[in-house]
């Protein structure tokens, strides 16, 4: 193949290449992290185009807007051309997108004339207005980042608990501070268990996250894109208000939309 795809986030440097996936740690300097990568895999002499998503230093593009439109070429080695993708910015309110790009992309490239909303759970979470092929508007929420440092476990049982617990605070979300600390509460108590304790916090934020949310689902065509406790999470909460979401991969919109970048070039 004469293209390769990276993308940068979370401490990580992943690659995928003629239909290999490769890793590396990366906190700060992803260009040397790539070259490392990159180079051992190159023939001498030969030049290859990478779509890069999450790169530093990359001026976003504001919406409305169509999503996936590839930076000019920066050479970081001989061997290596580089088209990092931007991110979109929004002014009111003020918020910007970097990571969810190329799956948004992704997803316009399999349905074009998509109309509707795309929910992107994870650090953070998305809700995309994508109407005429373009990004209208979005907002993104830390509600992933704020159950991490709230509690340690690693996943969530979308449980009778959990769907209490964003009814409870869809109808009452200036009451989010004082429910979590109830949550809390009974857990130094020992009247609940860490994992009930877990999926009640998940579902007060997230239920708070819905009720902010309510204009990017309430009557809208969405597409909920994500795999894992999390995306699953999300998805009981909006079948919990009546709302069934279309289920999307995001693996598979990440390299389609990579795609469809490195086509526009």
């Amino acid at each position: 193949m004469d293209w390769a795809a990276v993308e940068w986030a979370d401490g990580e440097l992943r690659l995928w290449h003629d239909g290999q996936t490769l890793a590396a740690p990366c906190t700060e300097d992803p260009a040397a992290a790539l070259r490392g990568l990159l180079l051992p895999m190159l023939a001498p002499g030969r030049v290859l185009t990478v779509i890069a998503s999450g790169w530093p230093g990359v001026d976003p593009i504001r919406v409305p807007c169509r999503p996936v439109q590839p930076a000019p070429a920066r050479d970081l080695d001989p061997q290596i051309r580089l088209h990092p993708l931007p991110g979109l910015v929004q002014d009111h309110p003020a918020d910007l997108i970097v990571g969810p790009v190329p799956r948004i992309g992704g997803l316009l490239a399999a349905r074009p004339d998509f109309d509707g909303v795309l929910c992107l759970p994870g650090r953070p979470s998305a809700w995309v207005q994508i109407s005429a092929s373009e990004v209208v508007s979005f907002r993104t929420f830390l509600t992933a980042e704020i159950l991490s440092a709230l509690t340690p476990r690693d996943d969530v049982t979308a449980d009778a608990g959990f769907v209490d617990a964003v009814a409870q605070a869809m109808s009452r979300p200036a009451a989010l501070a004082a429910e979590l600390s109830s949550v809390r509460a009974d857990l130094a108590l020992r009247r609940i268990g860490p994992a009930t304790a877990k999926a009640r916090i998940a579902g007060l934020l997230i239920g708070a996250e819905l009720a902010a949310a309510r204009p990017w689902w309430l009557g809208q065509n969405l597409v909920v894109m994500g795999d894992g406790w999390l995306a699953d999470c999300y998805d009981a909460a909006l079948a919990a208000q009546g709302v069934v979401a279309e289920r999307a991969d995001p693996a598979q919109a990440w390299l389609a939309g990579m795609t469809a970048a490195r086509q526009a070039i």
